[in-house]
C-alpha cells in the first residue's frame, strides 16, 4: 500500500493533514484549504495541479528537475542543444545561445508534441523488434532440436542396422556352433555306446565264469575255459583298437579380423558437425505486423525412447531369500538398492557395477526416495515407520510413525509422499509433519509403489495390473489397466511424464505415454528380467535402473 502524501504547508508548521492535490511546480502536496490558497496567490495560480492519485502514478518516474552542476532548479531550455539548465547554466555555457527560452515555455502542450509521439513510436518499435529477435532465436532452438533430433534419429537407425547385422551375424554362428557341437557329441556317443555294450558282455562271461567255478564239474570247466578264453581275448583286442584311436574335441571361436579391427580402431560412431552461420537479422524503424508464429509439436520422446544396456550386475546377499524392493540412482551415477530381507543397510554400487559401501539404517528397508546426494527418505514395510537420514554422516533428520504397513515412497519438490496401507498416500514435509492423505482406492493394500513429476502422483495396483494418475490433491486424471502387465509393481517417470513400469509376474518392462492411453514394452525375460519389482529413472542423467527381486540389477542409458 502506497505511503501517504501530506499537505506541505500544513507540515512546516508541524499540523499533518493528507494531501489531495499535488503540486508539480512546487513539487509538495496541498490539502483542500491549502489548494484554495496556492491557486489564490498570483505567484503560483498558474502552477500544475494534479490528484495525489495521479501523482502515485508518475511518482517512480525518474525525473530530474534540478542541475547536477549547481544544484538549482531548471529554468530555461536551449534549443540549440536540447538540454534544459538552470540560471546559473546560462550566463557560464549558453550566453552565445540565441534560442534559450523559458522551460514552462518549452513545455507547454509537452503531451501533445511531436517528440513524445516520436518516443512512444520508438519505443514501440524498439519492443517490436526485441520481439522478433526473440521469437527469431525461439524459431532457431526449436529447429536446434528438430535437427538435434533427427541426428538421434540417423543414429539410432544406424544403430538398429549395426545390431540387427551382428544378431544375424551371432545367429549364424550361434548355429553353426551347435551343429559342430552335436556333431562332436553323437561321434562321442558312438564310441559311448560300443564300450558300455563290450562292458556287459564282459560281465556277463565274469558272472558265467563265477557260476561255472561254483557248480561246474571238471570236463565242462576245462571246455568252457577254453571257450571263454577266446571270447574274452576278442573283446580285448577290439576294445584295444578302439581305445587306441580315441578322438578328443576341443570347441573354440576365432572372431573375425574385421570385428576386431571395428574394436580396436574404431573410437566413435561418426562425427556430429555444427555449421556456424552469421546471420544479420533487420532491426525495423518502422512498425511491422507481426506475422503468426506457427507452434512446432514437441517430439514424441515416447516414440523415440530406447535402452541401451551399461552395466549388469548382482548385487550382494548372504541368503538365498533375497527380496530387492526399491532401488534409485544418486546425483553422481551410483546405484542405491535396498533388499527387503537382507540387513539392515541400502547398499551402493559404482556405475561399473562395483559395490562401494553399505549404508546402515535403522531396520531393513522396503523401500526409499532420493532427495539430493545427501539425504533420502527410507520407508520400513512392517515395521510401521520411515526416516529421513543423512546417507554421509549417518544422521536421522526426520522420523513418523504409522499405524500401518508404509511401503512405496517418492520425494518431490520438498515433499515427501509414501503408500500407507489402509490409509492411502501420506503427504510429509522435510520436517516429518503430516500434511494430508489422499485416501479412497489409494488406501487399498493392492497399492504398493508410486512415483511424483511435476503436478502429479503415480501409484501401481498390483492386483489389477492397474497404473493410476491423479493430482498433488489426489483428484483423478487417468487409469491405464493392461493384465498382460502382470502384476505392476515399481515406477518411475521421465522428464516428459511418461513411466517405466514394471510388470513382476510378466517379467517384462513397460513403458506408458503420459496420457495413459499408450504403452509399449522396453524389456522382456530375454533381456535378464525375472521377476522385476523396483525401476528408478534418473532424468539429469538419463539413466534406468532396474533390479529383479532376486539382485539382478540392469543400468540402462536411456536414448
Amino acid at each position: 500500500m502506497s505511503s501517504n502524501i501530506f499537505c506541505g504547508p500544513c507540515s512546516h508548521v508541524n499540523t499533518h493533514k493528507n494531501a489531495q492535490k499535488w503540486c508539480t511546480n512546487c513539487e509538495e502536496g496541498f490539502c483542500a484549504d491549502c489548494e484554495q490558497v496556492h491557486r489564490s496567490m498570483k505567484v503560483t495560480r498558474d502552477h500544475t495541479l494534479i490528484s495525489t492519485d495521479d501523482y502515485r502514478k508518475i511518482e517512480n518516474v525518474p525525473v530530474n528537475l534540478k542541475c547536477d552542476t549547481h544544484g538549482k532548479k531548471f529554468d530555461l531550455y536551449c534549443k540549440a542543444h536540447d538540454i534544459a539548465i538552470c540560471v546559473a547554466c546560462f550566463p557560464l555555457l549558453h550566453k552565445h545561445c540565441t534560442d534559450v527560452v523559458p522551460l514552462d515555455e518549452a513545455a507547454n502542450n509537452a503531451k501533445r508534441s511531436t517528440a513524445l509521439d516520436d518516443l512512444e513510436d520508438s519505443i514501440k518499435v524498439v519492443l517490436e523488434n526485441l520481439k522478433d529477435f526473440i521469437n527469431n532465436r525461439n524459431h532457431a532452438m526449436t529447429n536446434l532440436k528438430i535437427e538435434e533430433q533427427s541426428v538421434r534419429k540417423s543414429i539410432s537407425e544406424m544403430r538398429s542396422k549395426v545390431n540387427k547385422h551382428l544378431d544375424e551375424l551371432e545367429n549364424k554362428i550361434l548355429d553353426d556352433l551347435s551343429k559342430r557341437h552335436e556333431n562332436c557329441k553323437s561321434k562321442y556317443r558312438e564310441v559311448q555306446k560300443y564300450l558300455i555294450k563290450t562292458e556287459k558282455e564282459i560281465k556277463l562271461l565274469q558272472e558265467q565264469t563265477s557260476q561255472m567255478k561254483l557248480v561246474g564239474y571238471d570236463l565242462q570247466v576245462f571246455l568252457r575255459t577254453r571257450e571263454m578264453n577266446k571270447l574274452v581275448n576278442n573283446e580285448i583286442q577290439s576294445v584295444k583298437s578302439v581305445t587306441s584311436t580315441f578322438q578328443d574335441y576341443k570347441i573354440g571361436f576365432e572372431i573375425h579380423q574385421e570385428i576386431t579391427s571395428l574394436l580396436q580402431n574404431v573410437d566413435n560412431f561418426g562425427k556430429v558437425k555444427v555449421e556456424e552461420n552469421t546471420i544479420s537479422f533487420p532491426f525495423k524503424d518502422a512498425k511491422v505486423d507481426q506475422a503468426q508464429i506457427e507452434h512446432t509439436p514437441i517430439g514424441q520422446s515416447f516414440d523415440r525412447t530406447r535402452l541401451q544396456l551399461r552395466q549388469n550386475f548382482q548385487i550382494k546377499y548372504k541368503n538365498n531369500k533375497t527380496n530387492v524392493r526399491g532401488c534409485g540412482i544418486l546425483p553422481n551415477s551410483h546405484s542405491l538398492i535396498a533388499d527387503y530381507n537382507g540387513d539392515k543397510v541400502i547398499m551402493e554400487y559404482s556405475d561399473d557395477g562395483r559395490q562401494i559401501r553399505d549404508i546402515p539404517v535403522s531396520y531393513k528397508p522396503f523401500d526409499f526416495a532420493i532427495i539430493d546426494s545427501d539425504r533420502i527418505a527410507v520407508s520400513y514395510g512392517g515395521n510401521y515407520y520411515m526416516e529421513i537420514l543423512n546417507i554421509n554422516n549417518k544422521m536421522v533428520l526426520a522420523k513418523v510413525s504409522f499405524k500401518w504397513n508404509c511401503r512405496g515412497i517418492s520425494y518431490q519438490n520438498g515433499h515427501i509422499y509414501i503408500i500407507v496401507t489402509y490409509e492411502g498416500i501420506v503427504e510429509i514435509d522435510m520436517l516429518g509433519k503430516r500434511l494430508r492423505t489422499i485416501g479412497g482406492k489409494y488406501a487399498r493394500r493392492d497399492i504398493c509403489h508410486i512415483t511424483t513429476s511435476n503436478d502429479r502422483i503415480y501409484c501401481t495396483d498390483f492386483a489389477e495390473s492397474a497404473v493410476y494418475c491423479c493430482s498433488m490433491t489426489g483428484e483423478d486424471i487417468w487409469t491405464f489397466t493392461d493384465q498382460s502387465l502382470g502384476n505392476a509393481r515399481g515406477i518411475s517417470a521421465d522428464g516428459d511424464e511418461n513411466l517405466f513400469v514394471a510388470g513382476q509376474f510378466s517379467n517384462k518392462l513397460m513403458m506408458i505415454q503420459h496420457d495413459g492411453k499408450v504403452s509399449k514394452i522396453l524389456l522382456s525375460e530375454s533381456d535378464g528380467l525375472y521377476y522385476p519389482v523396483p525401476v528408478h529413472y534418473n532424468r539429469d542423467k538419463k539413466l534406468l535402473l532396474v533390479c529383479n527381486v532376486k539382485g539382478d540389477a540392469f543400468l540402462y542409458s536411456v536414448i
